[in-house]
């Protein structure tokens, strides 16, 4: 075990699109210098996580508008597509949302000629340990000290599995889900009956990504499809709808208020307009139903029975259930909670202040400052949310 020497002014666990572009903003805008802040992720670079669960699910354009990117500027996106000289191909209506490519190149850009990536350490956080005027944290290598610490873990290792699920794969049954790490499409058969779970953005996205003329795809969805452009109403980014949230106190209430808002198991117009086409090419087939349980056949073949009774063979299967309810973050904010009594809900999400301390020193963002922040608060737009929230606390200091 090594020992950092040094006292970081800023210590953020986790790398991904939240934990980025804080450190950029913190750094850029001059909250704090470069020497005094250093990103901890278990991945070999930053965004990874985000890189691969998109490429999983066959991501062709975001769901947010050019304006919520990694840089700072607004417009910097826009300026960027402009300077490669695709600006007219690279964003569709509405909002002129980015494609994927677009947006990772961009992101590479800001992260390269911000030096980011030399303030990168991969490694996982194993223990935090809070002192009188900060924080000791424990990788499997190293121990680093820092006054503070933005928690911006995501949601990886919480993906949803159902029960049967479970019960096919340890049967050896060829199941997986496209939200997992070990997710792996060149497994998937090249012919034959595949069947994906779940009827939302990933999983249409998944169809899509998988579909061909040799492989059909049948996804079980337990709702009809629902389309919308937002994850939430836009009136959820500024006052609209935020003034009057935050009059509310309880944060059960609040969480009522965040379910409610969001426009879960959606997709937007142009994935409906895609995945229509499949449909009528006869590519792709879409059950409003839940599978009740699976039976392993053969080594290949799988029969899925529904609840309303239908039967469905597949040669494989693809969960796009999506993630957990519970609390992101594991044993370790398991142990932070139980060892410093921090304030949760009744769902175990933070009940943090308004500038987004759980504590002395502890700032979250992404998932776990949801109940602060709104239901915006994974997507880009929270970590900007997030990042003027821990801005203007940091200008009042």
């Amino acid at each position: 075990m090594r020992y950092e020497d040094s006292t970081l002014e800023w210590l953020v666990i986790g790398g991904g699109i939240h934990g980025s572009y804080i450190t950029n903003c913190l750094v850029r805008k001059r909250f704090t210098a470069r020497s005094d802040i250093r990103v901890i992720d278990p991945h070999d670079e930053p965004m990874a996580r985000w890189k691969q669960v998109t490429s999983n699910t066959g991501m062709k354009f975001l769901r947010s508008p050019k304006v919520h990117h990694m840089d700072i500027e607004p417009f910097a996106l826009k300026y960027f597509a402009r300077f490669l000289k695709c600006e007219n191909k690279q964003f569709i209506a509405p909002n002129e949302r980015p494609s994927l490519n677009l947006f990772n190149r961009h992101a590479n850009s800001v992260l390269r000629k911000s030096g980011l990536t030399d303030l990168f350490i991969k490694g996982r956080v194993v223990h935090i340990e809070k002192e009188i005027d900060r924080y000791t944290v424990r990788t499997e290598n190293n121990i680093y000290r820092t006054h503070r610490i933005l928690l911006s873990i995501g949601l990886e290792n919480n993906d949803e599995w159902p029960y049967w699920s479970r019960i096919l794969k340890n049967e050896g049954g060829t199941v997986q889900h496209v939200l997992h790490h070990n997710y792996s499409k060149g497994s998937i058969p090249d012919q034959g009956e595949i069947i994906i779970v779940g009827g939302g953005m990933t999983a249409i996205q998944t169809a899509l990504n998988l579909s061909n003329s040799s492989r059909r795809v049948t996804v079980v969805s337990p709702h009809s499809l629902k389309v919308n452009n937002y994850d939430s109403d836009p009136g959820w980014m500024g006052p609209k709808y935020l003034s009057r949230y935050r009059n509310i106190t309880c944060p059960n209430r609040r969480r009522k208020v965040i379910n409610k808002a969001r426009n879960s198991g959606s997709i937007t117009h142009d994935l409906y307009r895609r995945f229509t086409r499949e449909l009528k090419r006869g590519d792709c087939r879409f059950v409003v139903d839940r599978i009740n349980h699976g039976s392993l056949l053969t080594a290949d073949l799988m029969l899925m029975k529904t609840n309303s009774g239908e039967n469905i063979a597949a040669n494989s299967i693809v969960l796009a259930t999506g993630y957990q309810k519970k609390r992101p973050g594991g044993a370790l904010i398991d142990s932070l909670v139980n060892r410093y009594e921090l304030k949760c809900a009744t769902c175990g999400y933070p009940v943090s202040n308004i500038d987004l301390q759980w504590a002395e020193g502890l700032f979250v963002t992404g998932a776990l400052a949801e109940l602060e922040i709104g239901p915006a608060s994974r997507n880009l737009v929270g970590a900007r949310m997030a990042e003027d929230r821990i801005r203007r606390y940091l200008s009042y200091k």
